[in-house]
């Protein structure tokens, strides 16, 4: 109930309303992102309000930092995104909202990080977080053309 009623916030605070049985996308980043986003920013606005009362420039780098990183947490949320809209290409959404058409077949490699993957495309490379919320549909489209590359 806690997280349908965050969603809804997020939705109402970015003006984009998605429908609860569907995904928004076919891989986009989880709600807790938005949360720690909201978080961050909270906590930033208070802690520059005690900078600015208190006349504390060390509250003012922590507001300042934790401003930064919560709107970049947002725009994350809002914007990364993969929406396939053929079996044959997808849209990639970076998290400053530039968009990019690609062709699976376009995919070179799968490079595998810590903390996210991203593939390899042969003009440009789209960006995975660990974290993100995949479709079945775009993985296995993904592995299909992988293997296929072998």
């Amino acid at each position: 109930m806690k997280i349908k009623l965050l969603v809804k916030l997020g939705e109402l605070i970015l003006g984009e309303v998605y429908p609860d049985e569907e995904p928004r996308a076919d891989m986009y980043l989880p709600i807790w992102l938005l949360a720690f986003a909201l978080l961050l920013l909270a906590g930033g606005a208070a802690v520059a309000v005690l900078a600015i009362v208190f006349l504390s420039v060390p509250a003012a780098i922590v507001a300042l930092a934790s401003l930064i990183l919560g709107t970049t947490a947002l725009l994350c949320w809002k914007n990364q995104k993969v929406l396939m809209l053929s079996d044959d290409s997808f849209e990639y959404t970076t998290f400053l909202g530039n968009k990019k058409v690609y062709r699976f077949s376009e995919i070179v490699d799968l490079k595998v990080g810590i903390d996210s993957m991203t593939l390899l495309m042969e003009n440009g490379k789209v960006h995975i977080e660990s974290s993100a919320i995949i479709t079945e549909r775009l993985v296995d489209r993904i592995n299909k053309e992988l293997s296929e590359k072998e």
